[in-house]
């Protein structure tokens, strides 16, 4: 069984992995397959994501 990965959004202290991904829908997911609850901020220029928002609190940090 898969351990479930732990990440808290740094400004509300919520859950941001959600739950595991049915093996049936897995083939449209990368490992660890937990659905994510965080957003991704996307910068076009730099070509990668450079920060992550949370959902609940809408609050943004930095991409490390």
């Amino acid at each position: 069984m898969e351990e479930r990965p732990i990440e808290y959004c740094p400004h509300c202290g919520e859950d941001l992995i959600g739950e595991k991904i049915p093996f049936n829908l897995r083939e449209h997911y990368s490992p660890p397959y937990f659905s994510r609850l965080k957003i991704g901020i996307y910068n076009r220029e730099l070509d990668r994501i450079t920060h992550w928002q949370c959902p609940i609190y809408e609050g943004t940090w930095e991409r490390k």
